[in-house]
């Protein structure tokens, strides 16, 4: 498998990290991917155009097949349009969106790149949020349900600490969040940080 992030530095452009993720051989099974799709800037489609033309994507294979959308927010989806227009990938998110929605449920599980995933949803972050969980790996792809969480003076959804309970149960190796780097080293205990915090803070039935 092979995660490329894609984000432009351009601080008058609040954006997510997308992330394209590409199967290790090109294999005709292997699904490209975009896990969410940034902003809907102008520059936004040419700069993920331009970064899609590079890798090897498999012979006739859409550098795009699919759209997975962690959540609903502007920053995450903004893109999409120009995205669809330019590739018409089927799209999957907790809320239908796209001109090529899919159907999803908790649990499901998808091909991303080369790897099967387990969608789940979290909610907490917003009532439609999901994580990408790859047991083979032990990849996660969090969107916002996981951030750096350092103190206990914040007020939380009671789902979202159910959401961060359920996450922190799993064999996370690597966390791709949608905000800031790759968390490569020391996921679980980062998650265990995050939850401890989040049961101290104010929690709102």
């Amino acid at each position: 498998m092979r995660v490329i992030p894609l984000h432009r530095n351009d601080p008058l452009d609040y954006a997510c990290v997308s992330y394209w993720v590409l199967g290790e051989n090109n294999l005709p099974a292997d699904r490209n991917t975009l896990i969410d799709t940034g902003s809907s800037h102008p520059e936004n489609l040419t700069f993920f155009l331009e970064e899609m033309a590079r890798p090897s994507k498999g012979i006739g294979k859409s550098a795009v097949e699919q759209v997975i959308l962690t959540h609903g927010h502007f920053d995450h989806t903004g893109g999409l349009a120009g995205l669809d227009q330019q590739f018409a990938p089927d799209t999957y998110a907790w809320l239908p969106a796209g001109r090529r929605p899919k159907p999803v449920q908790d649990g499901m599980v998808l091909t991303i790149g080369d790897q099967s995933a387990l969608l789940l949803h979290t909610p907490g972050h917003s009532d439609d949020s999901i994580c990408l969980f790859l047991p083979e790996t032990g990849t996660l792809f969090s969107g916002d349900t996981l951030y750096r969480i350092t103190d206990h003076l914040g007020a939380y959804p009671k789902a979202y600490v159910q959401s961060l309970e359920r996450l922190a149960e799993l064999r996370v190796q690597a966390i791709y969040p949608g905000h800031g780097a790759p968390i490569l080293s020391g996921a679980p205990a980062f998650i265990r940080s995050c939850l401890a915090n989040v049961r101290e803070s104010l929690i709102q039935e």
